[in-house]
């Protein structure tokens, strides 16, 4: 099965034919719900990566700052997921020939694979004064930020 079979095969099923009939203002609830979670997540990187880049907090421990930004990042991710797959259920297909919409799975997969190693060994080492945990920073900040700009585009270009 082809990625394009499988769009039309969400597209097509009962729940995504269910989602695609609902309300516009659900529709508008959804795509709230998946900016608040992107602002969520995003508020968490931002300060840890500012802080291994020495741009903030920096008189506060980068484990505390990770400890109490953590629920923020989980809420964000859970928050983008769910209404992510929402939104794009219904009109999987219309996402199939959008050139942001796969730059932000990238920029995601990519994101995601550095936040689960790299990112949260250097943040649990404690050591923001190397030139690992300011390229990390860097890297972390620039992929999350990536993933929102080419998720606002998608739209723009659909």
């Amino acid at each position: 099965m082809s990625v394009l079979e499988l769009f039309k095969a969400l597209q097509s099923s009962g729940f995504g034919r269910f989602v695609g009939s609902l309300d516009h203002l659900f529709c508008a609830l959804l795509e709230l719900g998946h900016i608040a979670g992107m602002i969520l997540l995003l508020a968490s990187v931002i300060l840890t990566s500012l802080n291994l880049l020495g741009l903030g907090l920096s008189s506060v421990p980068l484990a505390q700052i990770q400890r109490s930004t953590g629920k923020l990042f989980w809420s964000g991710l859970t928050l983008l997921v769910v209404s992510g797959l929402l939104i794009f259920i219904p009109a999987a297909t219309s996402y199939y020939p959008n050139d942001f919409f796969w730059a932000k799975f990238i920029l995601l997969g990519l994101a995601l694979l550095v936040y689960f190693t790299l990112y949260r060994w250097v943040v649990a080492a404690n050591s923001r004064h190397t030139w690992l945990a300011k390229a990390t920073g860097g890297l972390a900040l620039s992929l999350w930020l990536g993933v929102a700009f080419a998720g606002r585009f998608i739209g723009f270009f659909a």
